[in-house]
């Protein structure tokens, strides 16, 4: 088989009929055959979703109704695209209807925790945009949908998945073989015994990184609503710059920061069989983009800008006025490995250590509880993290001017800031 193109879309470019059509219009462009296209949930179903977890997870009155009447949201929403997509849509209107009827059964049973049960519900969003962008590329391509969670074949760390590399790379070989469109799930996988689960919110792009890697592909190409990788959300920071071309070195530092144009372990697979990413615009295909590896230094060499909002800033000590020792940090690190608390900073002092951790609301509050019996905690919430990368004074100042400093760290190249707004 000659190497695939590997493309993938985001929620922003399937977020209604328009958009779909332009996704196939993009897909038409490129007459290479096998091409894999990963789609993620369209627009903010994954959003959704969530709040259907969220429902469930709560011992409620009437939890059933408020669920169902979610549900009927999300459907009605999907089917006001069929519509507009489809002249005879019977078929596609019907395999939503049951993913739909799936996803309220899967809030009929009981799991282990959370995160299983997150998992188990959230991923239906994927299942049914590639449903409908399957039926519609498959009106001008031959097209093939496929299951990702018979493909990618993972762990049972629920939410942050890990993937087992022999069995996926064997069940994809297996079954991307043909010259056709192959329409794929990002985000999902599946255990070795079949419960569903997720890779790590917005880990689409790594869903591509994983089939690039399996099938030895030439490219991964992610497509967003920006004309390339820039060195800052244009939403948050004024006068953005598109970065041309940057290493694989780089991109994982900016990644694991929280640069949001790329989930951090996407870059991994593709460094390792040295295969290029390119981010380019859905808005305008024809532009150049960027492109990720192949050079030692970025083009052009400018600082990046990274915020993380909804952050919680927590401060441990021992309950005995001891110092804070090894086996204290190994024991908070277990629990947040175990719990699947993201920490984003990290200091520690001789009596404390500080941490300032991505704010889950139905997690992090059990993780407290469970901290306060071994530990003094002092926390502060709705903080935010700025991260300078490759930074300088003028631009250290302009970013801080009138921001509470809570607690700041820096190296020769990355200054972070955690603060609280006025």
């Amino acid at each position: 088989m000659k190497s695939p193109l590997i493309f993938k879309f985001g929620g922003a470019s399937v977020k209604d009929a328009d958009s779909v059509k332009n996704v196939s219009k993009i897909i038409d462009r490129f007459d290479n055959r096998p091409i894999v296209v990963v789609v993620s949930a369209m627009g903010k179903t994954t959003n959704a979703f969530e709040e259907v977890v969220n429902i469930f997870a709560k011992d409620e009155v009437n939890k059933d109704v408020k669920i169902d009447s979610l549900l009927s949201h999300i459907l009605d929403f999907h089917l006001e695209i069929i519509q507009d997509l489809f002249d005879q849509p019977s078929e596609v209107v019907h395999q939503v209807e049951e993913l739909i009827q799936n996803t309220r059964l899967s809030t009929r049973k009981d799991y282990s925790n959370y995160s299983e049960a997150y998992d188990a519900i959230v991923h239906h969003g994927e299942l049914i945009s590639t449903r409908i962008i399957a039926a519609y590329v498959g009106l001008t391509n031959k097209t093939l949908w496929h299951d990702t969670r018979k493909l990618i074949k993972t762990d049972d760390q629920f939410r942050r998945a890990t993937v087992l590399w022999e069995d996926t790379t064997r069940a994809i070989q297996s079954n991307i073989v043909e010259d056709s469109v192959h329409l794929i799930q990002g985000f999902i996988g599946s255990t070795e015994d079949g419960r569903p689960t997720t890779l790590g919110r917005e880990g689409s792009d790594y869903t591509g990184a994983v089939f690039a890697y399996c099938l030895d592909a030439n490219s991964l190409t992610i497509w967003k609503d920006v004309p390339g990788m820039l060195n800052g959300d244009p939403k948050i920071f004024r006068n953005t710059t598109k970065i041309d071309a940057i290493p694989f070195n780089e991109a994982i530092e900016l990644a694991f920061f929280g640069a949001s144009i790329i989930h951090p372990k996407t870059i991994q697979p593709l460094k390792k069989k040295n295969i290029p990413l390119q981010i380019k615009s859905f808005i305008d295909s024809s532009q150049p983009g960027t492109t990720i590896g192949g050079v030692e230094h970025p083009v052009p060499q400018v600082a990046n800008f990274i915020l993380k909002k909804n952050q919680l800033l927590l401060q441990i000590s021992t309950k005995d006025l001891a110092f804070i020792a090894e086996h204290h940090l190994s024991a908070v690190y277990n629990l947040f490995a175990t719990k699947g608390i993201v920490v984003n900073l990290m200091r520690n002092t001789a009596t404390k250590a500080m941490f300032c951790i991505n704010y889950d609301e139905m997690i992090v509050p059990e993780v407290l509880s469970e901290l306060k019996t071994q530990f003094e905690l002092e926390s502060t919430s709705s903080v935010e993290l700025l991260t300078i990368r490759h930074y300088n004074r003028s631009d250290e100042a302009k970013e801080t001017e009138g921001l509470e400093i809570l607690l700041e760290q820096r190296t020769p190249e990355t200054v972070q800031f955690v603060f609280k707004r006025g």
